[in-house]
């Protein structure tokens, strides 16, 4: 694993299934994602991992919606890497293909989620199947786009099924970048609990040449934030993962949880990574303007 003094923080602005109900604040439309961006990145953001909405408030993978929300972020003066999620939409016919889609909006960077997960929404089970092929031909289009994949593992199986991309696709550029989410067992199942040891043994298994930021759902996120920062790697806050300040507190904005990201990352030791040096770090195709 490649560790570095310099701290890198995504932030995940609105997730595919939140709403306002949760929290005021979370945003939907376009404009308001970009505003909650540009604020993060003023906080010390680097990364933005984003879904879409459309006009429904539903998730969509239509290029469309994020070529409009980068469009704003960037017309913010905002430079922050734009990463967008190959997530599925939440739309009746939406399917785990229709994320090759994101692809043709440009994004500099766009998550690969590994392993057949099921997601428990609105009293319903919700198969994804984020199957081998499947992350195969996604990994391959990226690397023919030049966007770098962030490896979204969600547990050991992830991690064997990462190795095998690495190991089966030329022209992967290093350094090799992973997501490690923690504690999504309440809403999802074949996830791991977040825990220091689960967290430690997840790190320790990582490719060599490689860096991971790491996330924890509600409440534990701040702990989650804390360890992987020790562990010499990277964090990942925002209202998809978290949308409370502290217990019983709303949070008023991402920006309040990427504030508090920076602020223990300084207490560390460890400085904030701006956009470009980000850039460099992960060896990433600029697409600033």
């Amino acid at each position: 694993m490649i560790l570095t003094d310099k701290l890198i923080i995504c932030v995940a602005p609105c997730g595919s299934f939140l709403t306002k109900e949760a929290n005021p604040a979370i945003p939907i439309t376009p404009a308001e994602i970009a505003e909650e961006v540009y604020r993060s990145w003023n906080e010390g953001a680097s990364i933005a991992h984003i879904h879409a909405r459309n006009s429904e408030g539903k998730a969509t993978t239509n290029p469309e919606v994020f070529r409009e929300i980068g469009r704003l972020v960037r017309a913010k003066g905002c430079d922050i890497v734009l990463e967008y999620s190959s997530s599925p939409g939440r739309e009746a016919t939406s399917k785990v293909e229709d994320g090759l889609q994101v692809l043709d909006a440009g994004p500099e960077m766009s998550s690969v989620d590994i392993g057949i997960i099921v997601f428990m929404r609105d009293g319903k089970e919700q198969i994804t199947l984020w199957t081998r092929s499947f992350c195969e031909k996604l990994t391959r289009a990226m690397v023919d786009k030049a966007v770098k994949p962030e490896f979204e593992v969600y547990g050991i199986g992830g991690l064997v099924e990462a190795n095998y991309l690495i190991e089966s696709i030329p022209n992967l550029t290093k350094p090799f970048w992973f997501d490690l989410p923690l504690g999504m067992q309440r809403t999802a199942q074949n996830v791991t609990p977040y825990s220091p040891k689960n967290m430690l043994h997840l790190v320790e298994a990582l490719p060599q040449e490689s860096m991971f930021m790491a996330l924890g759902v509600g409440a534990l996120e701040t702990a989650t934030v804390l360890q992987s920062m020790l562990l010499g790697g990277h964090v990942r806050v925002g209202f998809e993962d978290n949308y409370y300040y502290r217990k019983g507190v709303l949070a008023k904005s991402n920006a309040e949880l990427v504030a508090r990201a920076a602020r223990i990352g300084e207490e560390l030791g460890r400085t904030v990574a701006k956009p470009d040096e980000v850039r460099t770090m992960l060896n990433l195709v600029s697409r600033k303007k």
